[in-house]
């Protein structure tokens, strides 16, 4: 196939990657209401006004699979879809906004939102411009064998030089092919300007590898390589590249977890593996921490965490999370995750729910990175949409630097007081019934607070002992909680701990 090209002209200007909170303002809900203009309600969440909060809000759209959105560098609203229009940041129907992704799912499904499945839609900046943004669109049909089909990759392009914004080219066909459900995902390219898409055919090893640049949207390469997909992959997966780029990983519940090398200098896949889940999920996700080493596979009933810097990732395998039985009013199992401008992963439910799973540390191995089930509450239902976001901070790639942290992490209160202090050697840890503290410098108190930041023990500690066994209160639930040491100067040291039941 030919590589299909688009170009316009306009005042170019580069961003920063520091300012580039494009992923600041997160929308949900479909909601029916005669109180808004529009009649539709839903939840809206803006990070840059910690700690995260949602608050009701009138849409221009019901936001359901295909939704997605994008702020502007600063991190203000600028406009969203669900995959049959879009509206922008004032929910309006933006001029020539309407009539995504033509045909009879358009027509039999638009009165409530596209069906196209979670993360068939993706907005990018243009690479150059600060106006003009590429939305990619997945386009499906309904197959009286296989059911749905995902059969056409569009793209569409949004100016947002006024206030209102205006979508100048709108369907033009990139892919013509049978391709998986969803997982449309990108990553910077090693210039820190360009993007690389990865698009994967049904039933294949095939990806398609596109490049966005300043001259538009192009095929740059075809790959087959690693695992084929089956059937069954259509029921729902996602797919991410690492933070820092260097690693794309596919997961659904039939074929498990593919994983790929990629250098973001080329556009090449390389070095396969597969993990296989072999558990009764129908549908889960994908999200890797903000250092990019732990990958977390929330699989319906079960969140699992991966080591991807383990010589054998498989065997690294940690369950984190169990599905409790929360009902919102439906079951709030895991489903799609997404990390967060606050490093912190969330994961949403296939049902339609209000409540949100947190990852609270991301960063931490195991049981440490906190798995809060139905930790954040939205005012409005909202059923299987999660905003698609790629890492838009990753900068240029330069040879024995790190790159650029993907988020920023949010300290609590209690935290923030803590954070000067030293490390406080804990163990057991986990712990059950107990577990006993080290500091360099004499303690003479120890308090503990759980993941709210509410003081549950303070104990005096005996002077002169370089160790201190700590008993837990009977009924203390188990979770992640802070260890804080402190000696006559003031706090000595802090540590999380696990407590089991």
């Amino acid at each position: 196939m030919k590589p299909l090209h688009f170009c316009i002209c306009l005042l170019f200007l580069p961003f920063t990657v520091a300012s580039q909170k494009f992923d600041n303002i997160w929308l949900y809900g479909y909601n029916t209401s005669s109180s808004t203009p529009t009649g539709i309600i839903g939840s809206i969440g803006d990070f840059s006004q910690p700690p995260l909060n949602f608050q009701p809000t009138p849409l221009g759209l019901r936001l359901r699979t295909s939704s997605t959105l994008i702020s502007d560098a600063a991190g203000n609203l600028l406009f969203y879809t669900n995959g049959c229009a879009i509206a922008n940041r004032r929910h309006e129907i933006m001029p020539n906004g309407q009539g995504l992704n033509p045909g009879p799912v358009h027509q039999a499904q638009c009165s409530g939102g596209y069906t196209g499945g979670s993360q068939s839609s993706l907005i990018l900046p243009m690479p150059q411009s600060d106006s003009l943004f590429m939305l990619l669109h997945k386009g499906i049909i309904y197959d009286p064998v296989l059911s749905v089909v995902t059969d056409r990759l569009y793209y569409s392009v949004v100016n947002m030089s006024t206030d209102t914004g205006v979508v100048l080219t709108k369907n033009v066909l990139l892919i013509s092919d049978t391709l998986d459900a969803g997982q449309l995902t990108a990553v910077k390219h090693a210039n820190g300007i360009d993007w690389w898409v990865i698009v994967s055919e049904y039933l294949s090893n095939r990806y398609y590898i596109l490049l966005l640049n300043e001259s538009g949207l192009e095929i740059y390469a075809q790959q087959q390589i690693g695992g084929t997909t089956t059937r069954q992959s259509q029921a729902g997966g996602q797919a991410v590249f690492t933070p820092d780029g260097t690693k794309y990983i596919r997961y659904n519940p039939a074929d498990g977890v593919f994983i790929f090398d990629f250098d973001r200098s080329t556009g090449d896949l390389s070095n396969f593996q597969h993990i296989a889940i072999n558990d009764n999920a129908f549908v889960g996700g994908a999200a890797v921490s903000p250092n990019s080493r732990y990958l977390y596979i929330p699989a319906e009933y079960n969140v699992y965490q991966f080591d991807l810097w383990a010589a054998d990732i498989d065997a690294s395998r940690i369950t984190v999370a169990e599905y409790d039985g929360f009902l919102s009013p439906y079951q709030t199992t895991f489903f799609q995750a997404q990390l967060a401008p606050d490093c912190k992963i969330y994961i949403n439910s296939f049902a339609a729910v209000t409540v949100l799973h947190v990852i609270h540390h991301p960063d931490e191995p195991g049981l440490t990175c906190e798995v809060e089930q139905h930790g954040v509450s939205l005012p409005y239902y909202h059923l299987r949409s999660m905003p698609n976001f790629p890492n838009y901070r990753l900068g240029p790639l330069v040879p024995g630097e790190p790159p650029a942290p993907p988020c920023v992490p949010v300290v609590s209160a209690v935290e923030e007081t803590q954070l000067a202090a030293g490390a406080l050697r804990i163990f057991p840890n986990p712990a059950q019934g107990y577990f006993t503290i080290a500091t360099d410098a004499p303690a003479t108190l120890l308090r503990l607070y759980d993941s709210m930041g509410r003081q549950v023990l303070v104990q005096a500690l005996a002077t002169g002992q370089p160790e201190h066994r700590i008993a837990l209160p009977p009924g203390l639930p188990a979770g992640v909680y802070v260890a804080v040491a402190e000696g006559s100067e003031g706090v000595l040291g802090r540590g999380r701990v696990v407590i089991l039941e």
